[in-house]
């Protein structure tokens, strides 16, 4: 009986490698405050049969309480690396303030996660079991950046794929592929971490012509995505693994086929005008600008504003970037504003309503708008910085453009103007990857101080970064991260969970390193390693260890490896 539920444990876990990439935007179910995703799903019935294996183990031998101590005394050290990591995680979230109900919920999603870790580091011990479930892995990768690939060249599709994210990306004008994962950087992030996989299978030994091209697809997936960073750690991660195939005999000819696909890929995205967001340096060519007043004293403010008050200006803005403003795209270039304190600068409103552009502005083009301003809600003294913004892109002032400044006396009592915004000029919600880096960094590191030791609770960055950057409330997107595992990490937990995912890392190295040392299996090992290396390398730069598909990926990746180095002591 144990057996056969391991063989089926084994198989479902086939099943969720497959269907990993695959998470619908509504969750299947709802207990209480939890909800269950189509992904989620495979995720726990694959616990649920490796649980039921465990116990039907200990029923037939007859485990004691004595044994079962033993047994925890003689853990690998991953396994009680990761377990002083969930500790540190649930105690971070008992311990934080409010709100205190997130950040149980997402350490108890990561505990799923972290026993994922341990079914796979248990069950992958069979001979032949971790390259079946990391084949499984890469077909449904496969599948996934064939998708993403269609979703740029077949509009056709964007109904059947809105079951997985509910709009559109692009950036620089080119459209970004998400496929079936739910943004373009969490499709980059898996897609790029399948790639070494795949790269790992073929130089142990799977058919070159097929391997070949799906090496190609995954990384023109990623390239599709638009994200710098998932196609620098793919290509760095397929190119070390190609490296090191030309020095073994029989993996010349599958690392001359990495360079290949690599090459290919390098010219696809040239070709694409993505070599211009590596040109970060250029950021400012891209959006330069001039915005004047324009309409004579009659299309200027009145001298004074009332509270809380709305009110126009006539506003000339002029293109005199390297790309076109697009009006009515899903990230379309819109005339805003930010409110300071003309005594103390402080910033008192971030996020200004909306003014939708009249037309498309070509490169070197002008349009004339009326623009839309809500008055702050105190009297006083107030710089008005007129600025241009790219939805879900940047703001025209983060990359050097002066924009247009003036004083602006606010006084009396609350009385809105007569006349509102239109539909279109209110504000929208405030989107995700408004605010640079550099300022979510230095929020994180506000937090960190706050609470050095534990942070302020898992995945409560998102809920409370306004706070420390004295955003209104209707400024926070509780959708947004620190846009850096380690800085994401530092605030949510702390030093101590910065310190215990250190340790975690450092034992899935040294298992990694003795996994590959078997020559028969040592590319397998290497392409595992690799995939765990790329959300190292990208996460300095994003967050993945919220989202399903690739927080679960992590820890497959990571039991797969344990399950290696474990397969040459213990005898399936």
């Amino acid at each position: 009986m144990p057996e056969r539920l391991r063989a089926g444990g084994r198989i479902a876990l086939l099943v969720l490698a497959v269907m990993l990439p695959f998470e619908m935007r509504e969750p299947l179910a709802k207990i209480g405050p939890l909800e269950l995703s189509s992904v989620e799903l495979f995720l726990y019935l694959t616990l649920a049969i490796w649980g039921a294996s465990l116990v039907a183990d200990g029923l037939v031998h007859r485990r004691s309480v004595g044994s079962l101590g033993r047994t925890l005394r003689d853990l690998p050290a991953a396994h009680r690396a990761v377990l002083a990591f969930a500790l540190v995680m649930l105690v971070s979230a008992a311990s934080a303030s409010a709100p205190r109900g997130p950040g149980l919920k997402f350490a108890l999603r990561s505990a799923g996660g972290m026993l994922l870790f341990a079914a796979a580091a248990d069950l992958l011990r069979a001979p032949g079991a971790a390259a079946r479930t990391a084949a499984a892995l890469v077909v449904g990768g496969l599948v996934a950046a064939l998708l993403a690939l269609a979703e740029v060249r077949a509009p056709s599709l964007l109904g059947f794929l809105r079951l997985f994210h509910p709009q559109t990306f692009a950036a620089l004008g080119q459209a970004r592929a998400s496929g079936p994962l739910q943004y373009p950087n969490i499709a980059a992030m898996y897609l790029e971490a399948v790639t070494p996989v795949a790269v790992g299978l073929g130089l142990s030994g799977a058919p070159r012509a097929a391997w070949a091209v799906v090496t190609f697809v995954l990384l023109a997936a990623v390239q599709a995505t638009g994200s710098r960073a998932g196609l620098v750690g793919a290509l760095a991660s397929g190119l070390l693994l190609g490296a090191l195939g030309l020095r073994v005999s029989s993996g010349r000819r599958p690392a001359g086929a990495v360079l290949a696909a690599a090459a290919a890929v390098l010219v696809l995205a040239s070709a694409s005008g993505m070599a211009g967001r590596f040109r970060f340096w250029h950021d400012g060519d891209w959006y330069r600008s001039v915005i004047v007043q324009s309409g004579g004293a009659a299309g200027r403010l009145p001298p004074v504003l009332a509270p809380d008050s709305t009110a126009t200006e006539s506003i000339e803005v002029q293109n005199l970037g390297a790309l076109a403003w697009r009006r009515d795209t899903p990230t379309p270039v819109a005339l805003s504003y930010h409110w300071f304190d003309a005594a103390t600068g402080r910033l008192v409103t971030f996020d200004g309503v909306r003014t939708p552009l009249p037309t498309d502005v070509s490169m070197g083009g002008r349009a004339r708008v009326s623009a839309w301003v809500h008055a702050p809600a105190r009297p006083g003294r107030y710089l008005l910085w007129w600025d241009l913004v790219h939805e879900q892109t940047s703001w025209f002032s983060e990359r050097g453009n002066p924009g247009l400044r003036e004083e602006v006396v606010v006084r009396g009592e609350a009385s809105p103007a007569s006349g509102s915004p239109s539909r279109d000029a209110s504000p929208p919600p405030f989107v995700q990857e408004t605010l640079p880096r550099r300022t979510l960094w230095s929020a994180a590191w506000r937090m960190f101080r706050r609470r050095p030791l534990l942070g302020i609770g898992p995945d409560n960055f998102r809920h409370r970064y306004g706070g420390f950057l004295g955003l209104a409330p209707r400024e926070v997107d509780e959708r947004l991260h620190a846009n850096s595992l380690y800085f994401e990490t530092l605030a949510d937990l702390g030093a101590a969970g910065l310190v215990a995912f250190a340790f975690v890392l450092v034992a899935l190295a040294a298992a990694a390193r003795r996994a590959a040392a078997p020559a028969a299996r040592r590319f397998l090992a290497l392409g595992l390693a690799c995939a765990l290396g790329s959300y190292l390398l990208h996460g300095a730069l994003d967050y993945f260890l919220e989202f399903t598909p690739t927080y679960a990926l992590f820890w497959l990746l990571g039991g797969a490896i344990v399950a290696m180095d474990r397969s040459r002591e213990v005898s399936p």
